[in-house]
């Protein structure tokens, strides 16, 4: 099985990205050489001809990956949609194997991987092919980024229990309170960590703070002083 891990969410808009270049900065100043993927990503800019995916672009960059952004992301979509809406839409035939080939290249040259999936685990990136399903292909284990307010009980139970029951690893939770409303306006920030803690039956890996820049440094502090370093070393040692 290959280091590293999958980075999930249990929504949309969760904040899996921020979490998943911090990742690749902590693995990176733990010694590792580190590749990123975000193997589908829908909502790509489009410059003139070409689709640029913004998610790719930044963990290729936090990576400091030499590749083409093809082999980050192999299939971009345009439509802010699903990925198998949007391929649908655009015509895109979205193939496992190709992104499966692309993993498996990429771990031959590099020590450990964060892989990044869009939405959460029942997001169809095809009609008989969910997230869940590409993380059983790739066999990394989990990490569930979970947001901080009212409804991440039972979001991340949910998420949690879901992956542990089709046979995935799930490593920890991550609390993401990055671009999130702050505690004096939802309580529940103060007392979902420790239920999470209590019922989620996998670690707390951390909190992740809200941060004024996504540079690479400030990312590698934040996850150095927020996450546990400890737990993450058992997955890629």
């Amino acid at each position: 099985m290959p280091k590293g891990f999958f980075v999930t969410g249990t929504d949309t808009g969760v904040g899996k990205t921020v979490v998943s270049a911090a990742l690749v900065r902590l693995l990176k100043s733990a010694g590792l050489s580190v590749f990123a993927m975000k193997p589908v990503e829908s909502g790509c800019r489009r410059d003139g001809d070409t689709l640029v995916p913004g998610d790719g672009t930044f963990l290729r960059t936090m990576a400091g990956m030499d590749e083409d952004i093809s082999m980050v992301t192999p299939y971009a979509l345009e439509a802010p949609l699903a990925p198998m809406v949007a391929a649908g839409i655009e015509g895109v035939r979205i193939e496992p194997e190709r992104i499966k080939r692309t993993f498996k290249g990429l771990s031959e040259k590099y020590d450990a991987a964060v892989v990044e999936g869009v939405g959460g685990l029942l997001v169809p990136i095809r009609r008989d092919y969910f997230v869940l399903d590409l993380i059983g292909d790739l066999g990394l284990p989990v990490i569930v980024v979970a947001r901080a307010g009212l409804g991440t009980i039972n979001h991340t139970l949910l998420t949690v229990r879901c992956a542990l029951g089709a046979g995935a690893k799930v490593a920890g939770v991550v609390i993401n309170r990055c671009g999130a409303a702050g505690e004096d306006m939802d309580p529940s920030w103060r007392t979902n960590p420790q239920a999470i803690r209590e019922l989620a039956g996998v670690p707390l890996i951390g909190i992740f703070p809200s941060l004024a820049g996504l540079g690479a440094s400030a990312l590698e502090k934040a996850a150095r002083k927020n996450l546990d370093l400890n737990l993450l070393r058992t997955w890629t040692c």
